[in-house]
C-alpha cells in the first residue's frame, strides 16, 4: 500500500501540473480571443467607413437642405432622405417637415461619390425629455476663490481643501480646479463656439435645452474631455499644455460636447423591442453561462464604447468645422494627447488608434476624391464651378 501511495503522488503532482497549464492555456486562449474579437470590431469599423454602408443613430444638429428630399446631419454623418427612402415616424412626428435639430434619427444606407449617405432606411422620434428646472449648480461660475474644487457629478463649485472620501477620483469624483482666470476664460470661450448652434438658441426652459459649463481641471491620469451629465465639460490642464493653438484644443471641447449630446440621446431615446431582447439575452448569458457569459458582454460593452467614441470622434469634426475651427487638427491633437509623457522629439510619436479613425473619416466625408474622368473646373468657368457645400471643411 505504501509503495501504491507513493507511486500514486508523483502521478497526483504531474496531473495538477497538467490540468494548471490546462486552465493557463484556457486563461489565454480566452485572453486571445477577447483581443482578436475587439480588433475585429475596430476593422469593422474602419471597414464601415470604407465601404458605402453606413448605419447611425444621433440627435440632428444641423439641418443642411430642406424640400422634398432634406439633408441632415445626425451622429456626424450628413444624410439625404430620398424619393426612394423608407421613411419611418415616432413619437408624434407624422410627417418630413416636422423634422428638424433636436430630432432623434437612425438611419442606414450608402454613400455617394461625395461622401453624403443616401439613405434607405431612417426613423425620426421625438425625445422623451423631462422638464428641465434650472438648478443653482447650472449656470457658468466666471469667477472662484482659489483653492476650489468641482463635483464632476452635479457641476457644484466649492472652497474645499479635502474632497469627501467618496468623491474622490473616478470620471464623475471631486476635481481641484485652478485659479488661473486666463485658462478657464479660453476654454469657456473655445467651448460656447462648438456648441451646436441649435442648443444656443433654445430657450432656457426647453426641456432640450442643456447649459453647458467649462472648465479647466488639474488632473493628470485623464488627457481628454470629462463629461458627466448636464452639459458639464471639464478639461485637464494637461490638454492645454500640450495643445498650443485653438483649433487643437477645440478638438478635445467638441468631443465633449458631442458625449453631452449622446447622453442626452441616450437619456431621451424611446426603448425599443431591440433593447428589450439585449437585455434579456444578456440576462440569460450571465444565468446560463456565468463568469463566460460575463466576459462575453465585457467585449461586447468595449465594442460598444469604442463606437460610442468613435461616433463622438465624428460629431466632434462637424462641431469643429461648424465653429471655423480647422477639424484636420483633431487627429494631431489626439496624437500629442496619446502618451503618458510626451517625447523630446515628437517626430517619433504615431497616430493612436483615435487618429487613425478620424484620418481616415476625413478623407472619406471631408475629402473625397474627385470622381474620375471629370475635368477640373477652372477659375473663369463660373457656371460650371459648383459652391462649397455647406458640410465642407475649411482647409487648413
Amino acid at each position: 500500500m505504501v509503495s501504491c501511495a507513493r507511486a500514486i503522488i508523483p502521478l497526483t503532482r504531474v496531473l495538477v501540473i497538467f490540468m494548471c497549464g490546462v486552465a493557463a492555456f484556457k486563461r489565454v486562449l480566452v485572453l486571445c480571443s477577447m483581443v482578436l474579437a475587439v480588433s475585429t470590431g475596430m476593422m469593422r469599423a474602419y471597414a464601415q467607413e470604407s465601404d458605402q454602408k453606413v448605419s447611425g443613430l444621433g440627435i440632428i444638429d444641423r439641418v443642411i437642405a430642406s424640400g422634398s428630399e432634406p439633408v441632415f446631419r445626425a451622429d456626424g454623418y450628413t444624410f439625404r432622405v430620398s424619393a426612394t427612402t423608407e421613411v419611418k415616424f415616432g413619437a408624434g412626428l407624422k410627417a418630413l417637415s416636422e423634422v428638424g435639430t433636436g430630432t432623434l434619427a437612425r438611419f442606414q444606407g450608402r454613400r455617394d461619390g461625395s461622401g453624403e449617405i443616401i439613405a434607405d432606411k431612417v426613423e425620426f422620434d421625438r425625445l422623451k425629455l423631462p422638464k428641465h428646472n434650472t438648478e443653482p449648480a447650472d449656470p457658468q461660475v466666471a469667477t472662484f476663490p482659489p483653492g476650489s474644487g468641482i463635483n464632476a457629478d452635479n457641476g457644484s463649485v466649492a472652497v474645499t481643501t479635502s474632497f469627501p472620501a467618496e468623491g474622490q477620483g473616478g470620471w464623475c469624483g471631486w476635481y481641484p480646479m485652478p485659479h488661473d482666470i486666463a485658462l478657464q476664460y479660453r476654454v469657456r470661450r473655445i467651448g460656447m463656439r462648438v456648441v451646436p448652434e441649435y442648443q444656443r438658441d433654445l430657450a432656457v426652459d426647453d426641456p432640450a435645452k442643456i447649459p453647458f459649463r467649462f472648465y479647466v481641471v488639474e488632473e493628470t491620469d485623464i488627457r481628454r474631455a470629462i463629461f458627466c451629465d448636464r452639459g458639464l465639460v471639464l478639461v485637464p490642464v494637461v490638454a492645454l499644455e500640450r495643445l498650443k493653438s485653438d483649433d487643437l484644443l477645440a478638438a478635445v471641447l467638441a468631443e465633449g460636447v458631442a458625449g453631452v449630446l449622446q447622453q442626452q440621446a441616450g437619456h431621451g431615446r424611446p426603448y425599443t423591442v431591440h433593447d428589450a431582447a439585449k437585455l434579456a439575452v444578456d440576462t440569460a448569458v450571465l444565468t446560463t453561462a456565468g463568469p463566460a457569459g460575463g466576459l462575453g458582454i465585457w467585449v461586447d460593452n468595449q465594442m460598444d464604447a469604442r463606437t460610442m467614441e468613435h461616433a463622438r470622434g465624428r460629431m466632434a469634426l462637424a462641431l469643429m468645422a461648424d465653429a471655423g475651427y480647422d477639424p484636420h487638427q483633431a487627429p494631431e491633437a489626439w496624437r500629442l494627447l496619446d502618451p503618458e509623457r510626451l517625447p523630446k522629439d515628437l517626430a517619433k510619436l504615431k497616430d493612436p488608434e483615435r487618429s487613425r479613425y478620424l484620418l481616415n473619416f476625413l478623407q472619406i466625408q471631408y475629402d473625397p476624391a474627385p470622381a474620375p474622368n471629370v475635368a477640373a473646373p477652372q477659375a473663369h468657368d463660373k457656371e460650371t464651378v459648383a459652391p462649397p457645400s455647406p458640410d465642407a471643411a475649411p482647409r487648413p
